[in-house]
């Protein structure tokens, strides 16, 4: 609905009431609407565009009359864009007491009526286009409020997760293009490694296409001083009234930038740029970006602590797995070399991020549970007695007990306790058959195996890497599972 027609109704009512028709134009001179019947066909137009034009020039009330019996009069008003309109009234001249015979002359009473009556109409007029026009702009704002709602629902659950990527940053920034009525939008962050992620639309690539460093520009030009900074962002509407950023492009731009900060800590800036200067960057869309750079930032903080954590379980593995080796001469590097192998046939599946470090970790700490068996037996150089060989076999339950408590090692404890599972359900701790045998126990059983057949111990002599090749695949579809082994032979 056009703003005339909210006004259509309001004025048709007047007719009957006033004895007198009305006309709307625009502020170039067209008529919008008429209150006469078969349209404007009643309303002298010669006579409206000649005072239309005195309205528009002296925006002040203007009189005359049409003929012997009619009278034209109109008042500016001003429009919702800002611009002037008229609105025109057309009524029959006062009689005198021979009713038969009109006025010639109009009397200044007759025109402050139509003065006083017309600027009251205006106002009414005014009024009724502005609270219209208020309830669209509040309209719009509830739903770009709730397009921004949504947006930042989508986003937030996107980056909600303990460590940033490559992936999630791609897909933040992807979101903000599409649905933030901008033309390009960048990330440039660091929190140990750098991230610098850009998008733009099609149909602008060539005005970035000559600066890569660009986004790096804008940044870098922002004021020390602004005082929007103080509430981490930087905005520009409109560069043509920017002296720093009016050179950036050849046409005009906006241009919205925010920090990246938690809890003190900087990590960089998101931002958006857009030719479209029809539109200005909203309050509700610098909230949205805002928040989204909050949540970002945690995302990093839990990152570094998350590596930090990282770290400090890499060195508490390095001492257990050095603790295991101080304990058994005949094992050292047995650990390493068994994660390298799990790691080739882990790759070769295509294993997913979290199975592969699940592996790796399992594939390291698999023999941890040796820690709890005396060096005398570890080392023994003569054949195993049944009563050790059961302490022995306690090795995969007791890691399973030392690692249970790390969550960081959730994942790789399954591998630990059933790497020495058979295939033909004939194995350790709990005889898991087949499928039933955790897949990383099945890759460490094939790598171990191999492994332990071809390395020297304490009662005999290491086998060539020929012939322990020739055991595993003998022991397969008993021992160890086939597809494994066939996996195994390939990355071998």
């Amino acid at each position: 609905m056009s703003d005339i027609d909210s006004i259509k109704g309001f004025l048709f009512s007047l007719v009957p009431v006033t004895q007198m028709h009305f006309q709307v134009w625009d502020d170039k001179g067209v008529p919008l609407l008429s209150t006469a019947s078969g349209a404007a066909s009643e309303f002298p137009v010669n006579g409206c565009r000649e005072i239309y034009h005195q309205i528009i020039a002296q925006k002040n009330f203007q009189y005359q009359s049409c003929d012997a019996s009619h009278f034209l009069c109109g008042m500016p008003f001003k429009k919702n864009q800002g611009g002037l309109g008229a609105l025109f009234a057309l009524g029959k001249h006062p009689v005198g007491p021979d009713e038969n015979e009109a006025l010639k002359n109009d009397g200044p009473d007759q025109v402050a009526k139509m003065e006083t009556f017309l600027n009251h109409l205006t106002g009414l007029v005014e009024e009724k286009l502005s609270v219209k026009q208020e309830v669209e702009e509040m309209t719009h704002e509830l739903d770009k409020s709730f397009e921004d709602l949504y947006l930042y629902s989508k986003i937030a659950t996107q980056i909600k997760t303990l460590r940033i990527s490559d992936e999630m940053l791609q897909n933040m920034i992807t979101e903000l293009l599409e649905n933030m009525r901008v033309d390009a939008a960048f990330a440039i962050l660091s929190n140990g490694r750098e991230y610098r992620l850009r998008l733009v639309q099609p149909a602008y690539t060539d005005k970035f296409s000559t600066q890569e460093d660009i986004f790096q520009k804008l940044i870098a030009l922002i004021p020390p001083e602004a005082s929007s900074l103080q509430e981490n962002y930087f905005i520009v509407n409109d560069s043509r009234e920017n002296a720093i950023y009016r050179d950036m492009f050849s046409a005009p731009y906006r241009f919205l930038a925010v920090r990246v900060k938690h809890q003190g800590k900087f990590y960089g800036w998101l931002g958006m740029v857009s030719f479209n200067m029809r539109e200005i960057f909203r309050q509700g869309e610098l909230r949205l970006l805002l928040s989204l750079a909050e949540q970002l930032a945690v995302v990093i903080t839990n990152t570094e602590l998350y590596l930090e954590l990282e770290q400090f379980v890499v060195k508490m593995v390095q001492s257990l797995v050095f603790a295991i080796e101080a304990k058994d001469m005949y094992t050292r590097g047995h650990s390493e070399r068994v994660s390298q192998l799990c790691m080739r046939m882990g790759k070769r599946l295509g294993l997913e991020e979290k199975e592969y470090t699940d592996l790796r970790w399992a594939s390291i700490l698999h023999d941890v549970g040796k820690i709890g068996i005396p060096e005398s037996i570890l080392n023994k150089k003569g054949p195993l007695t049944a009563a050790e060989f059961e302490i022995i076999k306690g090795h995969p339950a007791k890691g399973f007990e030392i690692l249970e408590p790390v969550e960081l090692l959730a994942g790789s404890i399954r591998g630990v306790m059933h790497h020495h599972e058979r295939y033909d359900g004939g194995g350790y701790p709990h005889g898991l058959k087949g499928e039933e045998i955790p897949l990383a126990a099945r890759i460490i059983a094939v790598a171990d195996t191999f492994d332990a057949t071809s390395s020297d111990r304490a009662y005999r002599k290491g086998k060539s890497r020929q012939e322990a090749m020739a055991i595993v695949q003998e022991v397969a579809g008993s021992q160890l599972d086939p597809e494994m082994v066939k996996v195994f032979q390939e990355v071998f």
